[in-house]
């Protein structure tokens, strides 16, 4: 069985329901490197997605680096919480849909505004 406390420390624990209850609208996570903010972060859209059926998730950054770092952290932590076989991956346009519903998860760069749009 996954146990998403496995891939985060203890401060984000109860971080996590407060995310998927919608307690918040902002959250700031403290640490540096190494701290799992990425890890948390990643397997909180995942469950947020399947949780909301009308979510869907924009992730900027800078186009150079999304794919070897947003987008991976991504699909690592689909996999952790062993939900490949619903989850659709793509690079062109970069994106994972869930496909029970057709949600996505979109990655823009933030460096060319004319992007965003797309």
């Amino acid at each position: 069985m996954i146990t998403v406390s496995d891939y985060e420390i203890p401060c984000f624990h109860p971080v996590l329901g407060d995310v998927i209850a919608h307690g918040h609208t902002h959250y700031w996570l403290p640490g540096g490197r190494g701290s799992t903010k990425s890890s948390f972060i990643s397997i909180a859209i995942a469950l947020l997605i399947i949780a909301s059926t009308r979510a869907n998730a924009v992730v900027r950054r800078f186009s150079s680096t999304l794919r070897d770092s947003v987008y991976q952290q991504l699909l690592w932590a689909i996999e952790v919480l062993g939900l490949e076989c619903v989850f659709r991956s793509k690079v062109s346009p970069m994106e994972i849909t869930y496909t029970p519903t057709g949600q996505r998860i979109v990655f823009r760069g933030a460096d060319d505004p004319l992007k965003l749009s797309a």
